[in-house]
């Protein structure tokens, strides 16, 4: 009887650790499908909200739960891609040594790719950094050029000056009513102010008068300078 007992009894603490531990195994199933089901509804709220903008995402962020953490991580990579979209488009300036079509005139400091620096600009000597010594030195080279037009066009004021006080004469052939027989050439002034003062004109820069065909007194003028005119009576009379 007592080994009858017994077994009874064992049978009875089999049976209710069997139950014990199915109803172990159907709780924790539970929690692990409310897991994953709250997992896919994370899942699924992220999905919708990332084409929307920065503050309607962190709204509805807020609503379901998301961690300010992964907000802060998104707002990092657009920061990032705004920042190498700028480097992308960044500016060096350079001092122009030519003017270059499209770009500048020569010796302005202008923005241009760093590409086109490096690869054009900078390899042909168009274009320099506009260091402070550079800057110097194009100030001292503005400054010779002033000078030596300053004193180009002084000289050009005191010849004017002095070929206006003077008058010159040409002799010529020329028929008995004072037709010339060849016409005056601009070599002709040259070679008279040439003889009377020493100077010697460019041929280019003498203005003859259209009608300086026969013998008279003529008006020519020079073009000493691009700001310089000058004028002296000329005497066409009969010779050689």
């Amino acid at each position: 009887y007592m080994l009858k007992m017994g077994d009874h009894h064992s049978s009875q603490c089999f049976h209710r650790g069997s139950r014990s531990r199915s109803s172990l195994f159907a709780k924790v199933s539970l929690i692990i499908n409310a897991a994953l089901l709250l997992g896919g509804l994370y899942v699924i709220s992220g999905k919708s909200t990332e084409n929307l903008s920065l503050p309607a995402r962190t709204q509805i962020h807020g609503q379901v739960g998301v961690s300010p953490a992964l907000v802060s991580s998104r707002c990092s990579r657009t920061s990032f891609r705004d920042l190498s979209a700028n480097a992308r488009k960044r500016t060096v300036d350079v001092l122009l040594k030519e003017s270059i079509e499209g770009t500048g005139k020569k010796g302005e400091i202008t923005a241009v790719k760093p590409g086109f620096w490096r690869n054009y600009l900078l390899p042909q000597g168009l274009a320099t950094q506009p260091t402070a010594e550079y800057l110097e030195e194009l100030r001292l080279e503005e400054e010779r050029k002033l000078a030596d037009a300053k004193a180009k066009k002084d000289a050009a004021i005191k010849l004017r000056d002095g070929l206006q006080l003077l008058s010159f004469t040409i002799r010529m052939k020329a028929q008995e009513d004072g037709t010339l027989y060849g016409g005056v050439r601009p070599a002709d002034i040259v070679e008279a102010v040439k003889s009377q003062t020493g100077t010697e004109l460019d041929p280019k820069t003498v203005e003859l008068p259209s009608n300086m065909d026969k013998l008279d007194t003529y008006t020519v003028f020079v073009n000493l300078h691009p700001e310089v005119k000058a004028s002296f009576p000329v005497s066409i009379q009969k010779g050689k």
